[in-house]
């Protein structure tokens, strides 16, 4: 059967099969751009797993060509990362941030980055601070007890960058500094020998007295802290990376919020509460690579 139908008819189909095959591609364009979004793994945007948020790991800033290496850098090296960052839109925020985010439905910035420091070298605010102070940035240093203790009680007080680690009255300093947050890594478990390595469990050691251990240690530079600084550290940072079921469910007990690793990788951070933030990844900032090259594998 033929059907015969005018101009008007004619025309009228015809302005019909257009839209509908516009409406078609302007589907198919949406669903790929929602589909490039939920699979986007760049930090700062919220896809179907959570925010992306690269953690960078320093230790030292020195200006001694001698001792550059894995675990230290110059300050034209830092300087060149926080100018790296600046320019491509990356806000540093702190761990309290990050944990508010998590659990109080706290905003993050668009492009997140966590800048941390290991240890409590003196050399992270001598040269660290007037360079955050510069590009606006804020870093998160994780300081060991014994370290602090130790220079605190020299007769001679010294403030060498080279191998000073800051004292007691620096740490209020640079806590009320604006540009660093404090965070525990241990009053005196910061060590590698043929017992233990940092915190992990010793063989043949009861689990007892292993709690008892990171318990007392743990406790020890959080009561301190507090009194020096009136905060309580919502982190801890493992020496090392070292770590273990046993330990994570300590430092539940004595109320930590997070934990930094030494596992390399960019996070994926959601508000499921439970265990998020525990075991958190960083990057570790080598000598001798440009900011380019390093947070290329970070930032893109």
């Amino acid at each position: 059967m033929v059907i015969l139908l005018n101009n008007k008819a004619v025309k009228y189909i015809s302005l019909l099969i257009t839209i509908l095959f516009i409406f078609s591609i302007s589907f198919v364009f949406m669903l790929s751009i929602s589909t490039n979004v939920l699979n986007d793994s760049e930090p700062g945007v919220i896809n179907k797993d959570g925010i992306a948020v690269p953690i960078v790991m320093y230790h030292s800033i020195m200006k001694s060509s001698k001792e550059m290496g894995k675990y230290v850098i110059t300050p034209t090296e830092f300087e060149n990362d926080l100018m790296y960052l600046k320019d491509h839109g990356y806000s540093a925020i702190t761990m309290t941030e990050l944990i508010n985010y998590v659990y109080n439905n706290a905003e993050l910035p668009l492009k997140p980055v966590i800048i941390t420091f290991d240890d409590g070298n003196l050399n992270n605010y001598i040269y660290g601070k007037p360079l955050l102070q510069k590009y606006e940035m804020r870093a998160v240093i994780s300081i060991v007890g014994k370290y602090t203790e130790s220079f605190s009680k020299a007769s001679i007080p010294t403030k060498d960058p080279n191998y000073a680690f800051v004292s007691w009255d620096q740490i209020k300093e640079i806590s009320q500094s604006g540009y660093f947050e404090i965070q525990n890594h241990t009053y005196n478990l910061h060590s590698i020998d043929k017992n233990r390595y940092g915190i992990k469990r010793k063989n043949g050691e009861s689990l007892e007295s292993y709690q008892n251990i990171l318990f007392t240690d743990i406790s020890m530079l959080q009561e301190k802290l507090n009194e020096v600084t009136g905060i309580k550290p919502n982190t801890f940072t493992y020496p090392f990376g070292y770590s273990n079921k046993e330990s994570k469910e300590i430092l539940k007990s004595l109320e930590f919020k997070a934990t930094l690793s030494c596992v390399e990788g960019i996070n994926i951070i959601n508000r499921n509460k439970s265990d998020v933030l525990f075991g958190l990844k960083r990057n570790n900032r080598p000598h001798g690579v440009s900011s380019q090259t390093f947070f290329k594998k970070l930032c893109t």
